[in-house]
């Protein structure tokens, strides 16, 4: 029997890999569109568009909320009460105490949902993690995190997707929205907990920020991370630097150097924005989904809010 799944909002720039992967996934069909705004749904999904989100909740047996983070809330507790299963862009609210809030009404429910936290899905990450678990780095010393692309520069945030540059409806800017993942990313390694960011200077231009630069603790290690849509060509990349040596992670390669020699390398897929529902369409089928997909995205945010703004 297919999965029929709801697409809940159409301007955000993921939205084209959510539907290449729904498309490619074996038993999985995209059977209704919504958008509060009729012209921001793509000529291509014209056949599936409807008026309302309720008539999209119903046609489906699954939900993905790409909607603009203002009503990101309202949908995900509509499609949880629902009953059905739901992946959703981060953040999931413009606040973290709004986060909360949402989480918890999901959790009454008993639906299952998860936030599109793709880079968690990064092998190289997850090779990363062994070789902290191996303790092959030694003591750490250091650790440097930049997520960057060029979105700002290039118009990506222009006509029906121009709200993310509003942070009265995006809820965050430039900088929280990539560093979102990039504190997820840290909390997914070995010690599970998110970094504590001490202070923020945003890159700012006419319209809020399009990126910025923290520095704060991870597991008590000093951390310095950067997050911009101002970067080109951008990118990904994690340094740890330790007493027995330094993994560095670009893209999807990791490189591992101990003394002298030349560094291990190890060759991955790249970052990609799509991985989220993929796993998300792979956990569908095989009716394995969290209960608590959501606690992850929450704590991030609370992170990033904590940190004071400084500049």
């Amino acid at each position: 029997m297919p999965i029929d799944v709801a697409l809940l909002g159409c301007a955000h720039p993921h939205v084209p890999d959510v539907l290449g992967v729904i498309a490619s996934e074996p038993g999985v069909r995209l059977t209704a569109a919504w958008d509060s705004d009729r012209s921001a749904i793509p000529v291509v999904l014209s056949g599936s568009a409807v008026a309302r989100a309720e008539t999209a909740i119903d046609r489906a047996h699954a939900v993905v909320i790409c909607a603009p983070t203002d009503e990101r809330p309202a949908l995900c507790v509509q499609a949880a009460r629902a009953g059905r299963p739901l992946l959703v862009e981060k953040p999931i609210a413009r606040s973290a105490a709004e986060a909360r809030a949402v989480a918890r009404e999901i959790a009454r429910s008993r639906t299952p949902a998860v936030a599109a936290l793709f880079l968690r899905e990064l092998p190289a990450l997850r090779r990363l993690a062994g070789v902290l678990e191996e303790r092959m780095l030694g003591r750490l010393a250091s650790v440097t995190a930049a997520f960057t692309h060029p979105g700002a520069l290039d118009g990506w945030f222009e006509g029906p997707a121009a709200w993310m540059r509003d942070v009265a409806r995006a809820g965050v800017g430039g900088f929280g929205d990539l560093a979102l993942h990039l504190v997820d990313a840290l909390a997914a390694l070995p010690g599970g907990a998110p970094p504590a960011l001490a202070a923020v200077a945003l890159d700012r231009d006419g319209e809020g920020d399009v990126g910025g630069v923290a520095i704060g603790t991870w597991s008590g290690i000093p951390l310095s991370l950067r997050a911009s849509w101002a970067v080109r060509p951008g990118g990904l990349e994690l340094v740890l630097a330790g007493s027995a040596g330094t993994a560095v992670l670009r893209g999807g390669v990791l490189e591992l150097g101990r003394g002298a020699g030349t560094p291990e390398r190890w060759v991955g897929a790249p970052p990609d924005a799509g991985e989220a529902t993929r796993t998300f369409c792979a956990r569908l089928r095989a009716r394995r989904l969290p209960r608590d997909g959501l606690v992850a995205v929450v704590r991030a945010q609370e992170a990033l809010e904590a940190a004071v703004i400084v500049g």
